[in-house]
């Protein structure tokens, strides 16, 4: 059934695809609905198909909360959040949220939020409806979900920026367990890791590697986090994390042109909140 209903799925978004095309490039989608997002996030327009938005709900949020935080009612179909850990998609459905996995979200979480688009202009005959229970859509698989956030910075020795980061999460662990060569680490008591996940772009002309001071972390508070590796056993904290995300990180060269999938850690106090990785100032972190 899960086959079949993916098959109509396809078969519809053929049809809609059909009918913009035989209306010519005129077509501008408008906004259909809107989202009232909690300070600082404010209201933001919603098209049709899938927009991709940072929510500014507090952590462990309901994502039942999220979709009644739109109007009008009814019109939001899945809302959908990438795990980059597991590389899959999370997600979750109004009609069935007994068969959704995404049951909560946090603060600055970056999600899809689906939603219908006004009814056609001529009455067309309803599709069948499918028998069986209904399940939630199938994620795009060809077009992976972006960063809700990019930023430039430069390289650990040259100046002007040379590398662009899309952040993808923050991950918050209290300890990092040996999955490699280096052995696990556990952050000291009052403390937890910020794990940054992040596509990393040399967008110079030489090749380059990020350094320990291209780049710090923000909390709600205005504090500022930065990578000290020049603390005892800071380094084997950054170690532990690329082997546990099977990802690159400080000090690795990329090449001008190149993208690599990279991991930054930093020591942050317990309880933070509002992390938000940004690029030092010229005079340095």
């Amino acid at each position: 059934m899960k086959r079949k209903l993916s098959i109509g799925l396809v078969a519809v978004a053929a049809v809609v695809a059909a009918l913009l095309a035989a209306h010519g490039l005129s077509v501008q989608a408008q906004p259909v609905a809107s989202i009232k997002l909690p300070d600082p996030g404010g209201t933001v327009q919603l098209y049709p198909g899938c927009n991709n938005i940072a929510l500014s709900f507090a952590d462990g949020t309901a994502s039942q909360t999220v979709v009644q935080a739109v109007t009008p009612a009814g019109v939001v179909q899945s809302m959908w959040r990438h795990n980059a850990a597991q590389n899959r998609f999370e997600g979750f459905s109004p009609a069935a949220p007994q068969a959704s996995d995404l049951l909560t979200v946090n603060f600055m979480d970056a999600v899809w939020l689906c939603v219908a688009g006004p009814p056609p202009p001529t009455p067309t005959p309803p599709p069948v409806a499918p028998t069986a229970t209904p399940v939630p859509p199938q994620p795009p698989t060809a077009t992976p979900l972006p960063a809700w956030y990019s930023f430039t910075f430069p390289s650990f020795y040259t100046e002007p920026d040379t590398f662009r980061g899309a952040v993808e999460e923050i991950r918050m662990m209290s300890s990092i367990p040996k999955t490699g060569y280096h052995e696990g680490v556990t952050a000291p008591p009052g403390s937890t890791f910020a794990l940054v996940l992040m596509t990393v772009q040399n967008v110079g002309t030489e090749p380059a590697y990020v350094g320990s001071y291209s780049f710090r972390l923000r909390d709600s508070l205005g504090r500022h986090f930065t990578l000290s590796y020049d603390q005892p056993d800071s380094l084997e904290v950054q170690w532990a994390a690329q082997d546990y995300f099977q990802r690159s990180g400080v000090y690795d060269e990329i090449q001008p042109g190149l993208t690599g999938s990279m991991v930054f850690a930093f020591l942050v106090p317990t309880g933070v909140s509002g992390l938000v990785a940004e690029r030092c100032p010229t005079d340095g972190c």
